[in-house]
C-alpha cells in the first residue's frame, strides 16, 4: 500500500477533570403538567404543599395544578406568600408553613422567586436555623423536604440549578445558597404555563436566559460540556425571544424559549456566571427591580469591557451569536459579538440605564462594593475590575 497514511482526527483537548450536576429527573414538553401526579407519587405517598404567589392564584395557574392533583386524589395545600426577589424573612415564613403542613412533597410553582423560596425553605426545615444561616457554598448539611419545581416563566432555570438566591435583610445585596441539596428531585417544564406571561415579563425573563448562556460560555469554569448547551440557548434566544415578546400567542416561540431556558440552566449550574449577575444582584436588591431587568442593565457594559480586555475570548462567543465567519480578526469578532447583543437588547425594549430603574448616583460606590463582595462570581469572571474601575463602569451606565 502506497501513499500518505490516513490522517488522525483528534478530538479537542478536554479539561483533566470536571463535575456535572443537574436535577435528577427533568420532564419537558407542552402539556406535561398532566404527569405531575405520577412524579409526586414517585417521590413520596402523601400530601403536597404548593409554594407560589398570589398573582398565579388570581391567574388560575394554581388551580390548574391543584386540579391535576385532585384527579389523582393527592391532597394539596397552597402557600401563596412568595415574594419577588425573596427576602430572607419570606423564606423563613415559607419554612414555617412547610413545618406546619408537614407535606411529603413541596411544589415550587412560579418564576425563580417561588422556586428558590421553596428550595431553600425545604432545606431550612431539615437543617434547622434560619434561611440566612445557609448562605454560601456547600454549607447546607443534609437534604431538605423533597421538592418538585414547576416554572411558569422561561428565564431563571431554578428548576435545574443548585443555586437559590435571597435578598439580605438590609437589602444591600442578593446572596446565594449553593448546594447539591438545592436541586429539586424533579423539574416539570410545561411551556404552556408561559403562554399568558405578559410581554414585559417575557422580555425580562428571556434576557435572564440570554445572560445565563452568554456569561456561562465565557466563565473561567466553562468547559466544552457546558458550552454546548449554552451555545444552543444563545441561538434559540436570538431567534425566538423577539418573537415571544412581540406575540405571546406564538406557541413555537414559547416552546423554544422554554427549551433555551433549560439549556442555559444546564450551563449555568455547572459553569456559573460572571460580573453581569454580580451587578444584577446588587442593583436588584437595592432598587427592587426584576432580576432580568437588572441583568439587562449590566449586560452590555460588562460585555464591552470583556471585549476590550480579552477580545480572543469574546471572539469565541461570536460563533454561537452568528457572527459571519469572514470576520476573522479577534478584535473585530469581539466587537461584532457585542453588536449582536446590542441589537437583541434594542429588540426587547428593556431599561438600559441605572437612572431608569431608580438607582441614585450616590449609591454607586456601595453597588460596586456589594458586587465585589460576591467573590464567587468575581473569581469566575474573565475580567476582574477593582472598586474604582467598577464604580466608573456604573457611572457610565447611570444615564448612558
Amino acid at each position: 500500500m502506497t501513499g500518505r497514511p490516513p490522517e488522525i482526527h483528534r478530538m479537542p483537548q478536554l479539561l483533566d477533570r470536571w463535575t456535572y450536576r443537574t436535577t435528577p429527573t427533568v420532564v419537558f414538553g407542552r402539556g406535561c403538567l398532566d404527569e405531575l401526579p405520577d412524579h409526586v407519587r414517585r417521590i413520596a405517598d402523601g400530601p403536597a404543599l404548593i409554594v407560589t404567589d398570589k398573582g398565579l392564584v388570581e391567574a388560575g395557574v394554581v388551580e390548574r395544578v391543584t386540579d391535576e392533583l385532585d384527579r389523582a386524589d393527592i391532597v394539596a395545600t397552597v402557600w401563596d406568600e412568595a415574594e419577588p426577589e425573596p427576602p430572607t424573612v419570606s423564606v423563613d415564613a415559607c419554612a414555617q408553613a412547610i413545618r406546619e403542613a408537614n407535606p411529603a412533597v413541596v411544589l415550587g410553582l412560579g418564576g425563580g422567586s417561588a422556586m428558590d423560596t421553596s428550595q431553600i425553605a425545604a432545606c431550612v426545615v431539615t437543617n434547622g436555623g434560619k434561611a440566612e444561616d445557609w448562605i454560601g457554598v456547600e454549607v447546607v448539611r443534609k437534604p431538605g423536604v423533597p421538592t418538585i419545581s414547576i416554572p411558569t416563566t422561561a428565564g431563571t432555570a431554578s428548576e435545574v440549578t443548585g443555586n437559590a438566591v435571597m435578598v439580605l435583610p438590609d437589602r444591600s445585596n442578593k446572596l446565594t445558597v449553593v448546594s447539591p441539596f438545592i436541586y429539586p428531585q424533579t423539574a416539570l417544564i410545561d411551556p404552556a404555563l408561559t403562554d399568558s406571561v405578559p410581554s414585559h415579563i417575557t422580555a425580562a425573563t428571556g434576557m435572564d436566559t440570554f445572560c445565563h448562556a452568554a456569561e456561562s460560555f465565557i466563565t473561567r469554569r466553562a468547559t466544552q460540556h457546558t458550552r454546548q448547551p449554552a451555545a444552543d440557548a444563545l441561538r434559540r434566544t436570538l431567534e425566538f425571544l423577539p418573537r415571544a415578546v412581540a406575540d405571546g400567542t406564538d406557541r413555537e416561540a414559547r416552546d423554544q424559549m422554554a427549551y433555551a431556558c433549560l439549556q442555559a440552566g444546564y450551563s449555568l449550574a455547572n459553569a456559573g456566571v460572571i460580573l453581569v449577575h454580580g451587578l444584577a444582584h446588587a442593583i436588584g436588591a437595592r432598587a427592587r427591580i426584576p432580576h432580568g431587568v437588572a441583568n439587562t442593565v449590566g449586560l452590555l457594559p460588562v460585555m464591552r469591557m470583556t471585549a476590550d480586555r480579552n477580545p480572543a475570548l469574546m471572539a469565541q462567543l461570536a460563533d454561537p451569536l452568528g457572527v459571519a465567519a469572514d470576520i476573522v480578526d479577534p478584535t473585530e469578532r469581539a466587537r461584532a459579538a457585542v453588536a449582536v447583543i446590542e441589537r437583541l437588547v434594542d429588540q426587547v425594549d428593556l431599561p438600559t440605564t441605572l437612572r431608569e430603574v431608580g438607582v441614585e448616583r450616590d449609591w454607586l460606590p456601595e453597588l460596586a462594593a456589594a458586587t465585589l463582595s460576591n467573590t464567587r462570581v468575581v473569581h469566575n469572571s474573565p475580567v476582574q475590575p477593582d472598586a474604582a474601575e467598577l464604580t466608573r463602569l456604573l457611572e457610565g451606565i447611570f444615564a448612558y
